[in-house]
């Protein structure tokens, strides 16, 4: 015998669906830092230029008595990073603030800014593998390769501190290779702390060897490698910025709602290649 009272039958009397009152924000890419670069500071232009002094090379010999008369011209050069205007926006109903379980404005806000910092991250990424001087793995990032890398600043007469900016797939060969030493020096490497708020999560992977390292997955990809980089914080790349990422709400009463807009206004730039080492590894 089938029929009677049944969820069948009464299906007008119970919730379809339950949802609970919470919901998974969607997966960022990590966010690193914005202390490691060299900042302009605001002013009445879109762009600030950074100098760089050129080096007139070493005093030469001199000769008891005669005078010298060589002039040697002192010379400076410079980079510039001009502030362009990124965003994102989206709407949010009258409707939709009355019936949503979580507060509907505020998370949409918090998201949409998500979304300027994640293309900040983007623009960053997209220098660290510009550098001209590459160390280049043989297949997966070693300690060997990172220290080759920081190395090569050294031998180029590049003052610290250094700071390492490597794709999750870099770190964590590193990781795996250190886990797989008994070497007494890898005491020295500091397991990931945190470090600045972040749109997806932990950008602070640790330190090696005495050099802060950070990560994030949008680190570049090309020709079958990933492209992180070491370089020195506050020397090889720079950054000028009108306005930070911001959200801002405005209300429609013909819409029935708000727009909700996250921008920022920001310029990136190289500022010294020879200060920065591309380091790269097998995608």
């Amino acid at each position: 015998m089938a029929g009677g009272a049944t969820t069948t039958n009464l299906d007008d009397l119970f919730f379809a669906a339950m949802f609970e009152a919470r919901i998974l924000d969607p997966l960022r890419p990590a966010m690193t830092s914005r202390n490691f670069l060299r900042w302009g500071p605001k002013g009445k232009s879109p762009a600030f230029s950074f100098s760089l002094m050129d080096d007139p090379g070493a005093s030469v010999a001199l000769t008891q008595g005669t005078d010298y008369t060589t002039v040697t011209d002192l010379t400076s050069t410079k980079a510039t990073a001009t502030a362009a205007e990124v965003g994102l926006m989206t709407t949010v109903s009258d409707v939709l603030i009355e019936v949503s379980l979580i507060d509907a404005l505020p998370y949409v806000k918090r998201i949409i800014l998500d979304s300027t910092l994640e293309k900040w991250e983007t623009d960053l990424a997209a220098l660290v593998d510009d550098f001209s001087n590459v160390t280049t793995a043989a297949s997966t990032l070693t300690p060997n390769d990172h220290l080759k890398a920081v190395s090569a600043l050294e031998q180029r007469d590049i003052p610290g501190p250094f700071v390492g900016y490597y794709h999750p797939k870099q770190s964590g060969e590193l990781r795996q290779e250190i886990a797989n030493t008994t070497a007494i020096v890898t005491a020295g490497q500091e397991g990931p702390a945190p470090m600045e708020p972040r749109a997806g999560g932990q950008g602070f992977w640790g330190s090696l060897f005495g050099v802060p390292i950070f990560q994030t997955s949008l680190v570049v990809s090309a020709g079958g490698n990933r492209g992180g980089a070491v370089f020195a914080a506050g020397q090889a790349l720079g950054a000028y910025e009108l306005w930070a990422p911001r959200v801002e709400i405005e209300r429609r009463a013909t819409l029935r709602g708000y727009y909700v807009i996250s921008t920022a206004c920001y310029g990136l730039v190289e500022v010294s290649d020879t200060r920065g080492q591309t380091v790269k590894s097998v995608a």
